[in-house]
C-alpha cells in the first residue's frame, strides 16, 4: 500500500509578521495535525521569493504537507458519509490559522510511487 501526501498552499494576509506565522507553524499547527491518526508527517516549506538567476521562484507565500500511511489512512480522518469532514480535534488550530491566513488551499493528494 502506497504512502500518501496532500499539499496545501497559504497566502499570508499583508499585515502579518512571517516569523509570529511561522512559529505558530512550527509550535501550534503541525504538531496538531501531526497527532492525527497514521499522519506520519508534516512539513512546512517557505516560498522562495529570491533573485537568484535560473532558480524559479514560487508564487505561493508557503506549503504544508502531511505524510500519511495510506490514501485510505488520510481518508479516514478527513472523510465523514462520503464528504470532506474537518476532524473535531483541530477546529481550534484551523480557526487560529485564518488568523495569519489571507488564503489556504488544498492542492491535491498524491500517492508516493517512489523515496530515494
Amino acid at each position: 500500500m502506497s504512502h500518501f501526501r496532500a499539499i496545501h498552499t497559504i497566502e499570508l494576509k499583508q499585515n502579518v509578521e512571517r516569523e509570529q506565522f511561522e512559529d505558530f507553524m512550527l509550535h501550534q499547527f503541525l504538531p496538531t495535525i501531526r497527532a492525527l491518526p497514521n499522519c506520519l508527517s508534516v512539513e512546512l516549506l517557505k516560498g522562495y521569493k529570491g533573485d537568484l538567476v535560473g532558480v524559479a521562484q514560487s508564487e505561493h507565500d508557503y506549503v504544508w504537507m502531511t505524510l500519511w500511511e495510506s490514501v485510505e489512512a488520510n481518508n479516514s480522518v478527513w472523510s465523514k458519509e462520503g464528504a470532506h469532514h474537518t476532524p473535531d480535534e483541530i477546529l481550534e488550530i484551523n480557526a487560529k490559522l485564518h488568523h495569519y491566513a489571507a488564503n489556504y488551499s488544498l492542492v491535491g493528494g498524491f500517492t508516493v510511487e517512489a523515496m530515494v
